[in-house]
């Protein structure tokens, strides 16, 4: 049983901890920034400031630029921010392959790598991350990297760095954070595809300058990821953003997850190929049995898009119905949410980049005036880099206080906060 001097010493290094997290969100941010300005915008005494700041000089996240300009008394002394001081890989786990992106504590990427893996298959998805983050670690420093994010399908219980399922890849209850971390020796925060995309576009792509945003990903599967000021809000059970289960058609088609109607069943990548197939197998006139050379099983988004292009009749009138179903229920997610920004991606946005302007224009039929004159609709702007880059965005929200007990125990999955106080408080940017 804990007596009082042994609470005292724990919350004494909870409190270092946030102090400490505060203050390196605070320099990884603005980049160059003085303590006086520190010492200013936290509320801390110079005393800790100097501390702090002193602690970061030696592990070697701060160095000294030398006076900056004074606004009365002595010139304050400049501290510049180092993001290449630690590293970060983000990886996507995908349905045919694994990517993987080596970034700085900024999450901007270095390098990346890729490696295509058996379709659906969850364990041959985990065997590609792991050699994917044995290939980018090798050439690092000991001791440089921070740990793993992993953006994955289906719903995921980050704490625990586990699929619960992808109904869309027949993937249930698969382990991904215990592998990597006890492969690595390293922490691993584990979150969903979307979600890791929306923190993406936050931190480097769309959504620099906005605190507020949603990301949409509209690929094998549907979901969203919502960022609120500046950081991703998660849900009791972390399946927020499951677009693709929202009801677009009442007794529409029959979805995988059980439902009928469900925005996936009628907008997804194979509901789009699936319901072409069958106008072909009705005679409509198209293009596209030609360019599929008459097998219509082989039909592929690409196609789709040369179809578009060539202005065939049945490929946009397909679109158009797609940018309806998304653009109601994205209607929806502005008028409840009321975001600065919608940034629209995944596989199928990349593919057919021309519906981004077909989802606006039934957005702005379908929400209210006052909502849809504040938000901006984007495409991605990091396009397939979204997923890895907003994984390794996840995991330095979760380790960015560098000595947490994360990093003193590294061969552990990080708990993204979902379920401790504790941990919430000492996230930063993009995390909740």
């Amino acid at each position: 049983m804990w007596g009082p001097m042994q609470r005292l010493r724990v919350d004494s290094q909870v409190a270092r901890a946030l102090n400490r997290a505060t203050v390196f969100d605070l320099l990884r941010t603005r980049k160059v920034i003085s303590r006086i300005a520190l010492a200013r915008e936290t509320g801390f005494s110079k005393a800790t400031i100097s501390e702090i700041v002193d602690q970061f000089i030696r592990e070697g996240f701060v160095r000294e630029l030398g006076p900056g300009q004074s606004s009365g008394g002595r010139r304050p002394t400049l501290l510049e921010f180092d993001p290449r001081a630690r590293y970060a890989i983000g990886l996507e786990l995908g349905d045919a392959a694994c990517s993987a992106v080596l970034t700085d504590l900024n999450a901007e990427p270095i390098q990346t790598l890729s490696r295509a893996v058996r379709a659906q298959n969850g364990d041959d998805a985990v065997s590609a991350a792991i050699q994917l983050v044995g290939e980018l670690k090798a050439d690092l420093p000991n001791g440089s990297l921070l740990g793993v994010g992993v953006g994955t399908p289906g719903l995921v219980d980050s704490a625990r760095g586990v699929i619960q399922m992808a109904p869309d890849l027949g993937w249930q209850d698969v382990p991904v954070g215990p592998p990597l971390a006890e492969e690595f020796a390293l922490p691993v925060a584990v979150v969903n595809r979307a979600k890791a995309a929306a923190l993406g576009e936050a931190w480097c792509g769309a959504g620099r300058q906005v605190d507020n945003l949603i990301y949409v990903s509209l690929s094998t599967g549907i979901a969203a990821g919502v960022v609120i000021g500046g950081r991703l809000y998660r849900g009791v059970s972390m399946s927020e953003g499951e677009l693709g289960h929202v009801t677009v058609v009442p007794d529409g088609p029959l979805c995988r997850c059980g439902n009928r109607g469900c925005l996936q069943a009628l907008a997804g990548a194979e509901a789009i190929l699936s319901r072409l197939r069958q106008r072909l197998r009705d005679g409509q006139p198209t293009l596209m049995e030609d360019l599929a050379n008459g097998k219509l099983d082989l039909l592929t988004l690409q196609m789709v898009a040369q179809g578009a292009a060539a202005g065939d009749a049945l490929v946009l009138s397909v679109l158009d119905e797609v940018a309806a179903y998304v653009g109601t229920a994205a209607a929806n997610l502005i008028n409840i949410l009321n975001p600065r920004m919608l940034v629209l991606g995944g596989s199928i946005i990349r593919a057919l980049p021309s519906l981004v302007p077909r989802i606006e224009a039934e957005i702005r039929r379908r929400a209210m005036a006052v909502p849809f004159a504040a938000v901006q609709i984007v495409p991605s702007q990091l396009k397939g880099n979204a997923v890895p880059v907003g994984a390794a965005a996840f995991l330095l929200s979760q380790v960015s206080v560098v000595d947490s007990p994360a990093l003193r125990s590294p061969a552990a999955v990080v708990d993204d906060g979902a379920h401790s106080s504790t941990s919430r408080q000492v996230t930063r940017r993009g995390s909740v």
